[in-house]
């Protein structure tokens, strides 16, 4: 049985570094997992998200992982996973956040529920947003709840009385979703229309370009197929109206025959790029020459007086700062 020394760091707040979609598919691959909490733990590897920069003090091989919008830095990690759509000689997957969610099992499996249910629901559109980062879906917010058609049960623009806390179940009571990405960029397609599937809806999508190739277009409504949001919403208030074209988008798989999505119907690939990884034993690929070392110094040094700005200003650091 493979062994490996594995630490996980800068994860998001709501992942467990010992119990997460990567910890499972090494134990699922026959991986037995030494747990390693700090750099002082001399780990083979180290797994970091985007949310600090503590994996800059692991002198280990670094894998990072990014579930937001942002390209891998492959002159400080040695390997990465993420959204853009690239390859740099085997040091990098693909890997979208909708695969590693809990919603993603239901949602391959949406089209075997009742289309009559779904119909029948009383709400119009659906959707959970906790910012006002995008402004093509605040747009769409606004032409929906114009005419009384949103029901937005998220911190942001919320009118159902508060926040909800299970968005699946909340979504089964409409028969559209709002699935806007909170920003565009080729790839990044994140758990929104994920979600969407598993609660039965009809996604209406804005954000990654190449949606069509990720999913079965025949499954979801793209934005970016109408002229403005009047007109999407037109279309949705047809569509609401004509049960047998709402039902074709129900009962459409969301995986049609090449669709990019497929290779993540399970974590057989992130598995086996990770076990390329540790077979391989310690080892680095990151930039270590002359110019990427001054590259991570800088940013070492930069993420320092970064920390040392946000601590409270004592009444020495004031004075010093006053008498300078």
């Amino acid at each position: 049985m493979p062994r490996v020394r594995l630490a996980l760091c800068d994860l998001a707040a709501d992942w467990d570094p010992q119990d997460n979609y990567f910890t499972r598919a090494l134990r699922r691959g026959g991986y037995e997992i030494d747990f390693c909490q700090s750099p002082d733990d001399a780990p083979d590897f180290v797994i970091a998200g985007t949310f600090g920069h503590t994996a800059l003090d692991y002198a280990c091989c670094r894998i990072q992982y990014s579930g937001e919008d942002s390209w891998p830095d492959l002159n400080l990690y040695d390997y990465a996973l993420g959204f853009p759509l690239l390859s740099y000689e085997g040091r990098y997957m693909r890997l979208p956040l909708y695969a590693m969610r809990d919603t993603w099992a239901p949602a391959l499996e949406k089209h075997r529920a009742d289309p009559a249910e779904v119909f029948a629901r009383p709400g119009f559109c659906g959707c959970v947003v906790s910012n006002d980062f995008s402004p093509e879906r605040n747009a769409m917010m606004d032409a929906l709840e114009s005419r009384g058609l949103l029901g937005s049960g998220g911190g942001f623009r919320n009118n159902v009385g508060g926040p909800v806390t299970d968005k699946t179940a909340f979504q089964r009571g409409y028969k559209f979703a709002l699935a806007y990405e909170n920003s565009r960029d080729p790839g990044y397609c994140t758990e929104k229309i994920a979600d969407a599937f598993a609660a039965g809806c009809v996604p209406v999508y804005w954000g990654d370009p190449g949606i069509k190739d990720e999913f079965n277009p025949s499954a979801f409504i793209c934005a970016d197929d109408f002229a403005d949001e009047a007109a999407l919403v037109d279309f949705l208030v047809e569509l609401s109206k004509d049960e047998a074209r709402f039902s074709a988008y129900c009962q459409a798989p969301i995986l049609a025959p090449g669709s990019r999505a497929a290779q993540y119907a399970d974590d057989a690939a992130c598995f086996a790029f990770l076990d390329a990884i540790f077979r391989r034993g310690p080892h680095l690929r990151r930039n270590r020459s002359c110019w990427g070392t001054i590259y991570e110094n800088d940013l070492r040094y930069y993420h320092r007086l970064a920390a040392q700005d946000a601590q409270p200003r004592t009444l020495r650091r004031r004075l010093a700062d006053f008498l300078r």
